[in-house]
């Protein structure tokens, strides 16, 4: 299946919209069912040294994952980016930035980068974009779990209506796969060249594509 990027509708939608809330709901539970909350905090845990760990999330979403992991790993700072406006209840302790991750400067601290179910909206060159603004930064680490790019999740996708998905994550859930990654397709998208990054990649059985990289 070759890589394709296509709009999704719940992009298009007002957060007040009933199939918004419906589909967002419906990714939480797919988060859940993929294990991403899980991977990440045991990825940042075991990135947890007596240095300062400074964390930006790209594309925070509603701001769920944020206030999992500030509660459970506890980060010196957190900051988050997204085009959505921050959520009313947004942690005090965290910073929000309403902002195009195509454009933002990444803040000067920040140590370990975090994304989840984000890099795969974008086609190669905003990637490579995003690659070299990370690439300029102080960013030392970088997590990222994304869809893996095999027809089997598509299938797999499609069960979700036997527990109530709605129509537009069923819709989005196939776009998705459609523009998710391969093997080693995310580092070279960000241009993690080889003698500056270390980088592991995992493809799990229930369509999760996760990717840890460090700088040398």
């Amino acid at each position: 299946m070759l890589r394709s990027v296509c709009p999704e509708r719940l992009d298009t939608l007002p957060a007040s919209s009933p199939d918004a809330q419906a589909s967002r709901r419906d990714l939480r539970r797919i988060n859940q069912l993929m294990g991403n909350r899980r991977w990440l905090e045991r990825g940042l845990a075991s990135q947890q040294t007596h240095d300062k760990m400074h964390l930006i999330e790209i594309g925070a979403g509603d701001g769920t994952l944020a206030k999992q992991i500030l509660r459970n790993i506890c980060p010196d700072t957190y900051t988050a980016v997204d085009l959505a406006p921050q959520p009313q209840d947004w942690p005090e302790q965290a910073t929000w930035h309403q902002a195009d991750l195509l454009t933002i400067d990444y803040q000067p601290k920040a140590t370990h980068l975090i994304a989840s179910l984000m890099l795969h909206h974008f086609e190669a060159p905003a990637l490579e974009a995003i690659g070299t603004r990370i690439q300029n930064s102080n960013i030392q680490t970088i997590l990222a779990c994304e869809p893996c790019r095999r027809s089997i999740h598509q299938t797999q996708l499609m069960a979700g209506k036997l527990i109530g998905f709605n129509h537009v994550t069923l819709h989005d859930g196939v776009v998705s796969v459609r523009a998710g990654f391969r093997a080693n397709e995310l580092p070279n998208a960000l241009n993690l060249r080889s003698d500056r990054w270390n980088y592991t990649i995992q493809e799990t059985l229930m369509g999760a594509y996760r990717m840890i990289a460090t700088r040398k």
